[in-house]
């Protein structure tokens, strides 16, 4: 696949920090990378204590380092978000990477929820939902103070990178059908997980101050990554064949080749103050019709707000919002 060219500047510098979700593998070890090359510090986040310490150990630089949790426990995310916010005085970028791919329906229990949530929306849009909400405050000063470094006071703010996928165009919102032991599996669930990411974006971008910019984006094909390793075997090996035979045709990309659309967003001076934008190849499109829909967004809000217990201090936004 053809992607388009970025630019030769970053955004990130000495001093600025990172965090990547789901940056143990893949999509998410290229991009952790790749902004470890503008010289930030960079936090890599995963499961897997064993490989997120080694990637951490290959990053050019240093003051790198690696948090674990599981994005299924609230309780996790929670940790996880005290723990960079009391080690770490500044977050300059917020890369919402981590997801994960499930064949078969299995539920996820959240404080909100007596049913149940379906665990691939679980991980993939409400862990990054209530991690961004939890260090939404962090990033906002982040902002404010990358403002007040710029010359001439130009608006240099902090960012929100969610990592979502095409085939949000496949799908509506149904927060009912997350909910309990019935319900979509397998792509369904996926696809609507991945319209729940550019929803979440578009809200989150009328929330948050100036001084923190939300996007989203598409990081094209590339079946030769981990998501789907805890899916049915079968699934698996059909994924991988597909990833091969894909490869060959050059209908499907390498983990660099779609860790770049993300990267170009994390660090890209042509990106400064630009929002509530959806991305592919490093363009802005248009997202699909269902994305675009003003109360779905505001739903998915107000049902996540309650799914993963976040309370009304801890939720970003919120006066902007009831303004809006």
């Amino acid at each position: 696949m053809t992607h388009a060219e970025t630019d030769d500047g970053s955004a990130l510098g000495d001093g600025h920090v990172v965090l990547v979700t789901g940056s143990t593998d893949g999509i998410g070890a290229e991009t952790a990378r790749n902004l470890a090359e503008t010289g930030a510090t960079v936090l890599v986040h995963g499961r897997d204590r064993q490989k997120g310490e080694r990637l951490v150990a290959s990053l050019p630089g240093t003051d790198h380092a690696f948090y674990a949790a599981d994005f299924t426990d609230p309780a996790a995310i929670r940790d996880l978000a005290e723990a960079v916010s009391a080690e770490f005085d500044r977050l300059d970028v917020l890369v919402n990477n981590a997801g994960t791919f499930q064949s078969q329906r299995r539920l996820v229990d959240l404080p909100g929820s007596d049913e149940g949530v379906e665990m691939t929306f679980a991980v993939n849009h409400l862990g990054p939902f209530l991690l961004t909400n939890l260090l939404a405050d962090r990033l906002a000063a982040t902002g404010e103070l990358r403002a007040s470094d710029a010359p001439d006071g130009e608006r240099d703010p902090a960012r929100v990178v969610t990592v979502s996928s095409d085939l949000h165009r496949d799908v509506v919102l149904d927060l009912d059908g997350v909910r309990g032991p019935a319900g979509p599996s397998g792509m369904d669930a996926y696809n609507h997980s991945k319209l729940a990411n550019v929803l979440f974006t578009a809200e989150l971008a009328q929330r948050l101050p100036d001084s923190v910019t939300a996007n989203s984006c598409h990081p094209g094909v590339s079946p030769t990554t981990a998501l789907t390793r805890e899916s049915a075997r079968v699934f698996g090996l059909v994924w991988s064949l597909y990833g091969v035979v894909g490869g060959a045709l050059g209908r499907t990309d390498s983990p660099a080749e779609s860790a770049e659309t993300q990267t170009y967003l994390a660090r890209s001076p042509d990106v400064t103050g630009v929002t509530g934008e959806y991305f592919d190849d490093c363009e802005p499109v248009a997202p699909g019709d269902g994305a675009t829909d003003r109360d779905a967004q505001r739903r998915l809000w107000r049902a996540s707000v309650e799914w993963v217990g976040l309370a009304e201090t801890e939720e970003a936004g919120t006066e902007r919002a009831q303004r809006a």
